[in-house]
């Protein structure tokens, strides 16, 4: 990070939280991390956590993935459409979007929306606040949503700093590798979901140009790596976060990074870091 900072004044400008954990040598995992407990706003990596919960869902008998659902998914992942996110959150949460509503409805609705966050907690993650879906800006955020975005009371959100808006999503870069390391050694869902919702979440540059300066990007400059991971942008956010596997040896490490900067962070940060780290950890 020292390295970093130096040699990349934009970087030097920019909020800056990473997590890091070892999977490749022994248990526990190592962790480094740098502000990793600092929550912030996770833009689209929150995406993953909504793919693995449709899983997890599937897995205890609450709804198929089958048909225009998983069409859903793949458009969330892939493209990272945000209608496509607000269907699928919808159906994890048993919400609907509409006109703001009555004290007795909407505390039958707060419940609802926190269903994703109430699972992570149960796998021992408490600082990932994954109670909204994404939202495109025009208009889709409205009523009950916005009545839900105002509410304070949540705990988990980025707070009354963050105007009116204080129950926004809100990760940290520890929580976010955490869960990661869940699905890259089979913990948090079955061995067979774990290996489907990994390959939905496969990276290439060369299928995704504007990947370069991803974990992928970092990835494909070694060779004989893999990369499942999940990026954001929007506004001043500009984040990944992955699992990168060296397909011979099966070792893995997984990387959460989250920069903020006004103008956006869009330098080669996260594909340096990446190469880095999977040069000491996961190559001969």
């Amino acid at each position: 990070m020292a390295a970093s900072l130096a040699r990349d004044r934009r970087l030097r400008e920019a909020k800056v939280r990473v997590a890091l954990l070892d999977l490749a040598h022994g248990e526990p995992p190592g962790l480094a991390h740098y502000h990793g407990d600092v929550p912030t706003y996770p833009a689209s990596v929150v995406k993953f956590v909504y793919l693995m919960a449709a899983y997890r869902w599937q897995e205890d008998g609450r709804l198929g993935i089958d048909g225009e659902f998983d069409r859903e998914l793949s458009e969330m992942i892939h493209q990272s459409s945000n209608q496509a996110t607000r269907k699928v959150f919808a159906r994890l949460t048993e919400t609907e979007p509409g006109p703001e509503l009555s004290s007795e409805a909407y505390r039958e609705f707060r419940e609802r929306r926190q269903a994703v966050k109430r699972w992570l907690a149960t796998l021992g993650i408490r600082d990932l606040h994954c109670v909204n879906p994404t939202y495109d800006g025009n208009g889709d955020l409205f009523g009950r949503d916005a009545q839900f975005l105002r509410d304070a009371s949540v705990p988990g959100g980025l707070g009354r700093e963050n105007g009116s808006a204080p129950n926004r999503q809100a990760m940290t870069a520890m929580g976010t590798a955490k869960l990661l390391a869940l699905l890259a050694t089979d913990r948090a869902l079955t061995p067979d979901d774990s290996a489907i919702v990994r390959r939905r979440m496969r990276r290439d540059p060369n299928e995704q140009r504007h990947l370069a300066h991803r974990i992928a990007g970092g990835a494909a400059r070694l060779g004989g790596l893999e990369v499942y991971a999940k990026s954001g942008t929007w506004g001043p956010i500009y984040a990944d976060a992955g699992i990168v596997r060296h397909m011979e040896s099966s070792r893995q490490l997984v990387l959460a990074v989250f920069t903020e900067a006004s103008p956006a962070y869009h330098g080669e940060f996260i594909a340096d870091l990446t190469e880095q780290c999977a040069k000491r950890l996961l190559l001969p």
